[in-house]
């Protein structure tokens, strides 16, 4: 099947899809926390899950194909170290309540159910809807890039996906590829790990603490200013972007020099490395790395309602 029939299977798709059974996750996740060495396979965590196999690693754990034995269910179970008295805090949840305290408030096809949350011997489990899918940190390599109008479409579901989050009054914060499944022959997306996600008027963020992975991270969340739905769109930018051209709009070989481009310097000009992008394609993108927040765009599910008509429009060979 070439590239352009799954644009047009994906044109085809509703922007929004009924919600269906749960599916599960592949995507990499914290890796301080993990089974014990003397745990195999098949062993249960919380008397309820049987783990079968590691799914991926990442800073604070991992996550892990499980089967929950109440409902013979497969889920990705998400294991995370608590961190030296952080239960003696309110203000700093254990990760997997936070995240629960999330996901109780989202219901949207796009994003990651997760099912249920718990504490065992010092970590925190968290389990999550299972889902087929790659991460699309496999698709902004440069021999793997999409076509721009199948870019469009994954944005606009990801965008979809946050809209409803923001309505919730949650901000995911923490957006970048690696937090995206995309599964190419069923069109699926999901929208994963809102683990550092913040509740509006919520308590479990002290003052002056910034999280989030930098690259991806807007102007004001770089400098500890209070996350927003723009943060979040910013994020959305530069996945984009970097989905289009192979890199990011900002670079820098270190934390510091990140930094200083993102606080001195605009974003790089997506018409001028993508020429072949539509104007109005390339416009709607680099709205969303407007160094102002209040120059992003307002609502996210509306900015994918226009993302989803100007993919539709590529057909036709031309955007308006």
């Amino acid at each position: 099947m070439t590239w352009w029939s799954w644009v047009e299977r994906w044109r085809r798709r509703p922007l929004v899809q009924p919600v269906g059974p749960a599916c599960a996750t592949t995507a990499p996740a914290p890796n301080t926390a993990s089974l014990p060495p003397d745990q195999p396979g098949g062993r249960l965590v919380a008397g309820r899950f049987s783990v079968t196999r590691l799914l991926g690693r990442g800073a604070t754990g991992e996550v892990h194909l499980a089967t929950d034995t109440r409902s013979g269910a497969q889920v990705a179970l998400k294991l995370m170290a608590q961190r030296p008295g952080a239960e003696a805090s309110t203000a700093d949840q254990p990760a997997g309540s936070r995240e629960m305290g999330a996901a109780r408030r989202l219901q949207h096809p796009d994003i990651a159910a997760v099912l249920d949350s718990g504490h065992e011997a010092g970590t925190d489990w968290l389990a999550i809807e299972f889902a087929p899918g790659t991460s699309l940190a496999r698709y902004t390599q440069p021999t793997r890039l999409l076509p721009a109008a199948l870019v469009l479409r994954i944005g606009a579901r990801i965008a979809s996906a946050l809209g409803h989050a923001h309505a919730q009054g949650v901000v995911h914060r923490d957006l970048k590829p690696s937090n995206v499944l995309v599964d190419l022959p069923s069109m699926g997306v999901k929208l994963l790990d809102f683990g550092v996600a913040h509740l509006e008027n919520g308590t479990q963020t002290r003052t002056g603490l910034t999280l989030g992975t930098p690259a991806y991270m807007a102007p004001e969340q770089l400098v500890g200013l209070p996350v927003s739905p723009a943060s979040d769109a910013y994020a959305l930018g530069v996945v984009l972007f970097e989905m289009l051209t192979a890199q990011r709009p900002h670079g820098g070989a270190s934390l510091g020099e990140l930094l200083r481009q993102v606080a001195e310097a605009p974003a790089a000009d997506l018409a001028s490395l993508r020429p072949d992008l539509p104007g109005p394609a390339a416009a709607a993108v680099q709205q969303l790395l407007a160094r102002d927040p209040q120059q992003r765009p307002a609502d996210l599910a509306a900015w994918a309602v226009r993302a989803e008509q100007l993919a539709s429009s590529f057909g036709a060979g031309s955007v308006t």
